[in-house]
């Protein structure tokens, strides 16, 4: 079996923004559609979050995606399309709430009698025993214990590969035992993390959303007999690329095709002549292009360096962590701390 894994779509995002919503059809209704006609695909599962408004669903957003997988089921009656309820898919985050999710909101169980190759796992985990592939909802991997009997409750050597929703990046050695051998494959995180020697993947999205996507690339990928045998480029929809000082010498219309910019440039350079010379040619040249300058303290820029240097590593993380990113950060520190006395 060949199966196309896509990470996190977030129909929605951008405050239901139409551009977007513009943006994400042309990728399905060319890319997609290619992937779909010649690269013999006979699942294709949609890691979580399809949705980006947990609370709410914009009418415009939800019935142009029930549109658009009406259209495939029709197109491709002999594939399969999965869905992975991830957390931005459910009304709440508490998990007595779980039976309110938002494919029974937009699709019903009407669309899924009428379109049998469609599926969406949003209550419960399904197992496919006839390929060893089990594929778990958002809270079934949130919840240590419910994860943990489940796993208990089921015949792992039967298993293959887990599909979830999750942070890979913070399981720890309890959760990662019981798993031995099998790869898992998740969404929800949208940069993507490898640890192959774990057989961890968390995929990333399947856009670029904003500038916290900087200068990266996204994909989707094809899996087949429990391998990641090919990874495709989105090159579709608009990526964010962020360029400083001496870097904006350099670039060409190539660099600003389809992209949002930023052109980062020091207090201390934006009123040097070769600066104001070389913005006001970039706004008379590409005019048409998402660009917007932005002037950076130089002193952030040179504790930058200074620190880049510096062995004290931890310090700077401490320093500089996004905050979101500061819980997960020691509990990843004090495992591996703990890990090392014992």
């Amino acid at each position: 079996m060949r199966q196309l894994l896509i990470g996190d779509c977030h129909f929605g995002t951008s405050s239901n923004s139409v551009i977007w919503l513009e943006n994400q059809l042309k990728f399905f209704n060319t890319q997609f559609t290619d992937i779909l006609d010649n690269k013999n695909i006979n699942r294709i599962v949609f890691m979580g979050d399809l949705f980006d408004i947990r609370y709410s669903i914009n009418q415009q957003i939800g019935l142009e995606a029930k549109k658009l997988f009406r259209k495939f089921s029709n197109k491709y009656p002999n594939k399969e399309f999965w869905f992975i309820a991830g957390n931005h898919d459910y009304y709440s985050p508490l998990e007595e709430f779980h039976s309110y999710n938002i494919y029974d909101l937009v699709f019903g169980p009407e669309f899924v009698e009428m379109n049998k190759n469609f599926r969406f796992i949003a209550d419960y985990p399904y197992e496919d025993k006839n390929t060893g592939n089990l594929y778990l909802p958002w809270y079934y991997t949130e919840n240590f214990q419910n994860f943990s009997d489940l796993m208990y409750s089921l015949d792992l050597k039967n298993i293959k590969n887990i599909f979830c929703h999750t942070d890979l990046a913070v399981w720890d050695y309890s959760r990662l035992s019981l798993l031995k051998g099998i790869n898992i494959f998740s969404g929800h995180i949208h940069n993507r993390f490898f640890k192959p020697e774990f057989n961890l993947y968390n995929l990333g999205s399947m856009f670029a959303f904003n500038f916290n996507d900087v200068n990266q690339k996204k994909y989707c990928y094809i899996l087949e007999d429990d391998k990641l045998v090919e990874e495709i480029e989105n090159t579709t929809t608009p990526s964010f690329k962020r360029y400083f000082n001496e870097e904006i010498f350099d670039l060409t219309e190539n660099d600003f095709e389809n992209a949002y910019v930023q052109l980062c440039i020091f207090n201390t350079n934006i009123n040097k002549a070769k600066y104001i010379e070389r913005i006001k040619d970039i706004k008379k040249n590409y005019a048409d292009y998402n660009i917007k300058i932005q002037i950076i303290d130089s002193t952030l820029g040179e504790t930058l360096e200074v620190t880049y240097f510096n062995s004290n590593i931890d310090k700077y993380i401490e320093d500089n962590i996004p905050e979101y990113l500061e819980n997960k950060y020691v509990f990843i520190k004090d495992k591996i701390k703990n890990k090392e006395e014992n």
